[in-house]
């Protein structure tokens, strides 16, 4: 029999191989190890950074060598800038998504900032852990939320839906989520329902107020003042009970002209969720909306140019956008951005549509 070359070597050389091998498998399954970080990883991350922020002390964090920290999308000196100063106590709400695929958790909390005279806040964070070191810390704080109050909501069913995984049947696959959330902010950009997959049960919260319910929905928190008469104009349609998509239609959001900077860095595909950051943009040249043959002005903010910093969380039940939770900041600078550019370029709604 003959032997094959490549064993033809002797012991000592077949032995040194074997060696190697054991020792590659080894490595890889260390370096398998050291990448992996599931959800009650990334939960421990979150936890233990908001330990440290209640602390004030950043000392206790597992930072990457190389780190970015963003407050309302600006570089700030972690633990010497901002929040980090003014932070009081930590309010009665918490909503976390997870992502271990892309190392991605993000939460959003109620609080109090400063501590005379304190005033509530809605604070979102977002963190990418990488080998086990936290490479990205997002923060985006609403301030003087007033609406605070509101979360948790009351209404049980809310975080039930948020939470709740979803059958494999009806899942979306990641990429489709991606596209999916994508479309809300096209469908809002350019004020076309169609662009995005909206369910009739449709509930949106932003900063803890309802902003948009669908017609057999009971709202999560109460309903905030909403829009009263003016002098001279026609009673202002309610734009509640109509469902997150059919609002889009009348033209009463057409103020937002565009967005930028979109990323979808958390992406849930066993719930259903799907976490964004992005700019919506206004060129403040849309000064009125019509509905039924009656011009309705827009509000003062409105009619300038600006930009609002906005985090989302979309929940996806049957393949349809069901329920949408935000937390934002601002107006902004105009152009201003996200401070994390991502995989979106600014889209504005054409002259004319």
């Amino acid at each position: 029999m003959t032997i094959p070359k490549l064993f033809a070597v002797g012991p000592i050389r077949v032995s040194w191989l074997a060696a190697l091998a054991v020792a590659l498998l080894c490595c890889a399954s260390a370096s398998a190890q050291t990448k992996t970080c599931d959800e009650a990883c990334l939960k421990g991350f979150m936890d233990s950074y908001l330990h440290a922020l209640a602390a004030h002390n950043p000392s206790t964090l597992a930072l990457a060598q190389h780190y970015r920290y963003t407050e309302n999308g600006a570089d700030l000196t972690l633990g010497k800038d901002g929040l980090w100063l003014t932070f009081n106590s930590y309010g009665p709400y918490r909503h976390d998504v997870f992502d271990p695929s892309t190392g991605g958790v993000a939460t959003y909390v109620s609080l109090l900032e400063n501590h005379e005279i304190p005033f509530p806040d809605l604070l979102m964070v977002r963190l990418k852990v990488v080998n086990h070191k936290i490479t990205e810390i997002e923060t985006v704080v609403d301030r003087h939320a007033q609406s605070a109050k509101n979360l948790p909501p009351k209404d049980p069913s809310w975080m039930r839906i948020m939470t709740r995984e979803e059958p494999a049947a009806t899942r979306l696959s990641r990429e489709e989520l991606r596209k999916g959330a994508l479309g809300y902010l096209r469908s809002v950009a350019f004020r076309d329902s169609r662009l995005a997959p909206y369910a009739e049960s449709c509930i949106r919260l932003e900063n803890g107020n309802v902003t948009a319910i669908g017609p057999n929905d009971t709202p999560p928190v109460p309903i905030g003042r909403q829009p009263t008469e003016v002098a001279g104009q026609a009673p202002r349609p309610n734009m509640l009970g109509i469902g997150c998509g059919k609002q889009l239609d009348y033209g009463e959001y057409s103020f937002i002209t565009g967005f930028e900077d979109a990323h979808f860095p958390i992406i849930d595909v066993k719930r259903q969720l799907v976490f964004a950051t992005f700019d919506f943009m206004r060129r403040g040249d849309i000064e009125s909306w019509t509905y039924e043959g009656h011009k309705f002005a827009m509000p003062e903010g409105m009619r300038e140019p600006n930009e609002i910093l906005n985090t989302e969380i979309f929940k996806f039940v049957n393949g349809n956008i069901s329920r949408v939770e935000a937390v934002f900041e601002g107006p902004q600078a105009y152009m201003r951005g996200t401070g994390w550019p991502g995989g979106t370029k600014a889209e504005s709604r054409p002259i004319g549509r």
